[in-house]
């Protein structure tokens, strides 16, 4: 057996076409990784990553293995030595394996010179180094398995004819039928159940798992018995004996039979090794708990597609992985389809869909593409629509902070994936909707003033408005509550229906403000007084472990108003001025609340201080000012004219002022050892809480939409925006957040956790020394291929003539 396979490698380095078949596919990976422009160039990318090899390399494969396959077999019925390696002291099975083991052996030879690229990649790394060594060498082994399966089919194309021309055709049909004609029977209009088992048995679906360097058993068994039958297909036809055929036939049934067994196996019974550094394509055990409930398929169609460039590229693989990861541990089938809206020629046909698309609440963004004609403004939707039993939802994938780097910014996306689309999974599944509840009674704001957020939670939640004494009713509580902006103070009854309904295990999200600023004073130019508002709840909240301060906050970080500049008597000119009182409020980024969020506009907010030492009370900052922020105490006069004389730049030297806390754990009652039964004789007053959960916020203008009426019609604007930039800031999306968070017990928000390591490409190297590591990576590899050969050919020529 070994001496077989000694002789096909000998014959194989023994001629030149040997050498030209690994030169041509060195050249081709050469050119389309390092030279051509595309969205194969790694250079272009930008990224540290080798993704664009593992992703072009099957299609080389499709033409190398069967170059170097197609002559094993045809080339010896040929010459008429097949019958005389069938006479040898080998099984037929042997033969087959010698030869197979040669021509996979081949493959590797080829291969092992593409690790130049790695390190490459590895010193082009912003730093050298910056790379996810796992991913690589996990794709690798992706690569291995593949080809191992390529040299299998090649094996039994070069068994079925003596013509090597004609066993490289037919090795390259089989191989392209098993990669990519599977998935085009199953993409086409047919019932789920032989959707899914036709991309089972295709090799894309299992390579493009294996090949981001997860190890999934399922996919390794996959190759092996795909592989091993290939293998008794080839000794099956080589049987010339009618008798030993009818043998042979009987094993390769019995095989089948064993291989369909162990398939079924392994897709009950599996185990997924990821690889990479982050472990980003491992899912969490909520994900997984979740999945795990579907009842039927899912399908998400991805409207990113098109010509992008790379970050968005990066965004839409991304996308695809994580959906291919959720597909992996679900009972039906989870498939992603990516369209591109400009496919659609008919510009009516495209616009409709875009409608479509917006009321499905995907958010479009402009993307500016430089071509040779000039720069083409062209509109995307980074987000994607995903079915489940004829329900439909929207989900926006892109997270775009306008205070971050565009790299930043694509990279949080990516790191909220699996929270965006389990969080609408969640929503889809139909599970019952939890109440959250607007507190009313004491001046709140109304239902116009917070019409954006309500509109917003109405999609996962029951929106509803109660009075205090409405919170408890029998044993039924709302999920959670919104105190959003109230103006007048709480009554001692009030007081504790909300302190029960916390000790009932409540969560409350308080948006209140201390101080009391006249803004139609401001607004007709007059100057106003700011003095403490005095609601009644600084005793509750103190007994919490909070103390929300009559003061107010000034941050040179701050909206832009429009102020006259103009002298008296000319026409006015407005210029842009900053209004410290409204300071940019920055979203903690060490929290699932608040991370990767955009700043949130305010008005008048006051600071934060926690008070008294309970353990069993957790409390995080969510939400604070900048580094150059000043406190201002109330009683103060606030005059649009102050604009002209700001306050000193040295007394800005306070850093990120608390005016957001989270508390979690068990809360002591305000009305312990009290008197509570002239407040309600029905309500059993209970002294500790059960685990509950509060989110104090000193602004209620964080909640409040704008409000105009126009022609009798009252129109709002959306949470957060602003008139003068035009900007949409976090609001909303923050008071979502906080509101999933104050809800969630399934710990659905924790995967907004996720955390990954941005890889770049170092921009100023490999502009200054692009041609060096474009000639390293095409030239090396062929000269590494050249010195084995003269080695083989030296060693191979002084061994015969010796």
């Amino acid at each position: 057996m070994y001496s077989l396979f000694r002789k096909e490698i000998t014959s194989f380095f023994g001629s030149l076409t040997g050498y030209l078949v690994a030169f041509v596919f060195l050249v081709a990976n050469g050119l389309f990784l390092w030279v051509f422009p595309g969205e194969f160039n790694l250079l272009e990318n930008g990224y540290a990553t080798l993704d664009s090899y593992f992703s072009l390399a099957p299609w080389i494969f499709l033409f190398l293995v069967p170059a170097l396959t197609m002559r094993l077999f045809a080339e010896e019925k040929r010459l008429g030595t097949l019958e005389v390696l069938i006479t040898r002291p080998l099984s037929l099975f042997q033969l087959v394996w010698a030869k197979y083991l040669a021509g996979l052996f081949l493959v590797v030879v080829c291969l092992l010179p593409t690790l130049i690229y790695f390190y490459s990649v590895y010193s082009l790394g912003n730093p050298a180094g910056n790379w996810d060594s796992g991913a690589a060498w996990g794709s690798f082994i992706g690569l291995f398995f593949l080809a191992a399966l390529y040299v299998g089919m090649g094996m039994l194309a070069s068994a079925l004819t003596e013509n090597q021309i004609f066993a490289f055709i037919a090795a390259l049909f089989l191989s392209f039928f098993f990669y990519t004609g599977f998935d085009f029977i199953a993409s086409m209009n047919i019932p789920a159940p032989f959707s899914s088992f036709f991309t089972g048995i295709g090799m894309n679906e299992h390579y493009l798992s294996v090949s981001r360097g997860v190890v999934d058993s399922r996919d390794v068994v996959y190759f092996i018995t795909l592989t091993f039958i290939f293998l008794m297909l080839t000794s099956l036809f080589l049987q010339q004996k009618q008798k030993k055929r009818n043998v042979q036939l009987r094993k390769f049934l019995i095989l089948l039979v064993a291989v369909l067994l162990v398939s079924v196996l392994s897709s009950r019974v599996f185990f997924r090794v990821d690889l990479t550094t982050e472990k980003r394509y491992s899912l969490s055990p909520v994900s997984k708990e979740l999945i795990q409930k579907l009842e039927a398929p899912v399908k998400v169609d991805l409207f990113l597609a098109g010509e992008l460039p790379p970050g968005f590229r990066k965004l839409q693989q991304a996308i695809n992985e994580k959906v291919q990861d959720i597909n992996a541990w679900s009972t039906y089938r989870v498939r992603c389809e990516i369209h591109d809206p400009y496919e659609i020629t008919n510009a009516d046909d495209r616009n409709k869909l875009f409608e479509y698309l917006v009321e499905s609440g995907l958010q479009p963004t402009d993307l500016r593409l430089n071509r040779d004609e000039g720069t083409v403004t062209r509109l995307i939707f980074p987000g994607a629509t995903i079915r489940y039993k004829n329900v439909e939802i929207g989900v926006n994938l892109l997270k775009n902070n306008p205070a971050l780097p565009a790299e930043e910014n694509l990279n949080n996306s990516v790191e909220t994936l699996e929270f965006e689309l389990i969080r609408a999974l969640q929503l889809l599944m139909g599970q019952k909707r939890q109440e959250v509840a607007f507190l009313t009674g004491q001046g709140e704001l109304n239902e116009a003033e917070t019409y954006d957020i309500r509109r917003t939670l109405a999609e996962s939640y029951k929106i509803t408005n109660r009075f205090a004494h409405e919170l408890i009713v029998g044993d039924t509580i709302p999920r959670a509550l919104i105190i959003a902006g109230p103006s007048e103070p709480f009554s001692e009854t009030a007081k504790f229906y909300i302190d029960q309904y916390l000790m009932r295990g409540g969560r409350i999200l308080w948006l209140f403000d201390p101080v009391q600023v006249s803004l139609d004073s401001l607004s007709r130019g007059e100057t106003t007084l700011a003095f403490p508002r005095d609601l009644k709840l600084m005793d509750q909240l103190f007994k919490y472990g909070i103390r929300v301060n009559p003061d107010l906050v000034q941050d040179v970080e701050c909206l832009m108003i429009p102020v006259d500049t103009s002298p008296a008597g000319s026409p006015p000119k407005f210029t842009p001025a900053p209004w410290y009182y409204s300071p940019l409020l920055t979203p903690a980024s060490s929290h699932v609340i608040s991370r990767n969020l955009n700043r949130l506009k305010s008005e008048f907010v006051s600071s934060i201080d926690t008070v008294g030492k309970n353990a069993g009370v957790k409390k995080t900052v969510i939400l604070h000012t900048s580094i150059y922020a000043r406190i201002v105490r109330t009683p103060e006069e606030i005059s649009l004219q102050s604009i002209n004389n700001p306050p000193a730049r040295d007394l800005f030297h306070r850093q990120q002022v608390p005016v957001g806390i989270l508390l979690e754990g068990v809360f002591p009652s305000v009305f312990q050892n009290r008197m509570t039964k002239e407040f309600d004789p029905d309500i059993s007053a209970l002294a500790e809480s059960r685990p509950a959960k509060m989110i104090v916020l000193a602004d209620g203008s964080l909640i409040a939409n704008q409000v105009s009426r126009r022609e009798g019609k009252i129109q709002t604007r959306p949470l957060g925006y602003d008139n003068y930039s035009q900007q949409t800031f976090g609001n909303k999306e923050f008071l979502v957040n906080a509101v999933n968070y104050l809800c969630d017990d399934a710990g659905i928000m924790s995967l907004r956790s996720r955390v990954f390591k941005i890889r770049l490409l170092d921009k100023v190297k490999v502009r200054e020394e692009k041609l060096f590591w474009q000639l390293l990576n095409v030239i090396l590899p062929l000269v590494l291929i050249a010195v084995f050969g003269l080695i083989f050919n030296f060693i191979r020529i002084r061994k015969y003539r010796g």
